[in-house]
């Protein structure tokens, strides 16, 4: 069932890189360079959007279903893709694409938590395995699509999904069990009224604005744009506190503090990884001179020990707290920083190189199988989808802030072409954490020393 849930999962990562290597393709086909970074961005916004959503429909109808919904959405935009006849109409595809992918993962975690309180067993697995996928994804995404644009053209990009599509299709038609019948009861339209269209308007509307306000830091800064953000969220805390099947429940913060913490460690650390996803082969093309086919060979490593060090972090979390599986993702961040800082110049050896993309991969591994394990602790089985859902908004927010991040400092003028930036952000964001971590965790700080211990035993 594992392996079914994360088949389909590593859509949302593969086709957030694998347009990557396909944008200036797009850009000559179409003759229409102005509206290509929304290929990107456009897909996280509606992966933002979509994913409390998914948790939410996930809750309320079953989160088999919702995942198949998600696949047949996926299917639909993946044939439509490439005969559109403009990138506004493109751009509409990858949204819709956005919020299909984004369906999967709050389902996933949903059917995960279902399945271990019915057969009372560990998750840890179930969740490192999907771990796994994705991070896999993110390692062959960029060889994946520099193959398929070279085999197909852009439009491969698109095509690409559909044996993945029909793969998860049948896994998890054979392995997942199916929804209890229960919870169909009041029929849809009865469901329906319970998923509050007002705060879903309001929800979108504040991070369409902050997107929007932090996409144009780069250029020309739309100050309005990011102010307006304040009222609407004032807005939508008050009117989720009242309502009586509240979209996100704020109150869920109040009751478990642990799935506010979590969301916002989850920024900070996807800040931190995507700054690198992006940071990295653009800094090697820029400031390096290697093509795309070379970058992409030197930041395998750095994806490759991604899925490493996911496998060793999923083995460990059967000893270890998941508090101790972020100090080892956080300390790893500062040395990679430290790393980064110290030693890369634009001149620096390839074996350097390798070394230091090498370093970069570990910390994602065991930060967000800590997250997602003190995510899952946390939370009753009633709420798991939009948690995690939520968790996974926390990771296109971070997406979208490195994004800003690598916009402004890798320019010719800066530092070693902004690498050392990139290094400094990294090492920061783990130090501040490792800083945090003792005050956020200090009821169950001696527990975690004395597991860290036991297991260097």
């Amino acid at each position: 069932m594992s392996w079914a849930l994360g088949s389909g999962t590593i859509l949302m990562g593969l086709n957030s890189a694998i347009i990557a290597v396909a944008l200036i393709p797009i850009a000559n086909y179409y003759h229409d360079r102005g509206g290509i970074p929304w290929l990107v961005s456009g897909l996280y916004i509606a992966a933002a959007v979509g994913s409390p959503l998914g948790g939410r429909f996930a809750d309320l109808f079953g989160p088999r279903r919702v995942y198949l919904i998600g696949l047949a959405v996926i299917i639909a935009a993946s044939a439509a893709g490439p005969f559109l006849p403009s990138v506004g109409w493109l751009i509409l595809d990858r949204i819709v694409l956005g919020l299909g992918t984004s369906l999967q993962f709050p389902a996933a975690m949903a059917i995960i938590r279902q399945q271990a309180a019915a057969r009372k067993a560990s998750a840890v697995r179930a969740l490192g395995i999907v771990a796994v996928c994705g991070q896999t994804t993110a390692a062959l995404g960029p060889t994946i699509g520099g193959l398929v644009t070279l085999l197909w053209g852009w439009q491969g990009i698109f095509w690409v999904n559909v044996p993945f599509v029909v793969n998860s299709l049948v896994w998890v038609l054979l392995a997942v069990p199916k929804d209890p019948r229960g919870r169909r009861a009041g029929g849809a339209r009865s469901m329906l009224a319970k998923i509050d269209p007002l705060g879903i308007a309001l929800l979108i509307a504040a991070l369409v604005l902050l997107m929007l306000g932090l996409l144009s830091l780069e250029s020309h800064p739309q100050w309005p744009y990011l102010l307006g953000v304040i009222p609407i969220v004032a807005v939508l805390v008050l009117w989720e506190r009242r309502s009586a099947s509240p979209f996100i429940d704020v109150r869920l913060f109040a009751q478990y503090p642990g799935v506010a913490m979590t969301c916002l460690r989850g920024v900070a650390t996807f800040v931190s990884f995507y700054c690198i996803f992006y940071g990295f082969p653009q800094w090697l093309e820029e400031s390096r001179g290697l093509n795309p086919g070379q970058a992409g060979l030197l930041v395998f490593p750095t994806f490759g020990i991604g899925v490493v060090s996911t496998v060793l972090a999923t083995r460990l979390g059967h000893r270890l707290a998941p508090r101790v599986l972020l100090l080892i993702g956080n300390a790893a961040m500062v040395a990679a920083g430290a790393l980064i800082v110290l030693t890369i110049r634009t001149d620096a050896p390839i074996w350097l190189l390798i070394i230091a993309g090498a370093m970069m991969g570990i910390p994602n591994g065991f930060n967000n199988l800590g997250n997602q394990m003190i995510l899952h602790d946390n939370v009753p089985g009633a709420v798991a989808g939009i948690a995690s859902g939520l968790y996974r908004t926390s990771q296109y927010i971070g997406a979208t802030l490195a994004a800003v991040i690598c916009a402004f400092a890798l320019r010719p003028e800066s530092l070693n072409g902004g690498i050392t930036i990139i290094g400094a952000c990294v090492g920061g964001i783990g130090a501040a954490l490792l800083l945090l971590n003792p005050l956020q965790f200090r009821s169950a700080g001696r527990k975690a020393v004395a597991d860290l211990l036991g297991a260097e035993r």
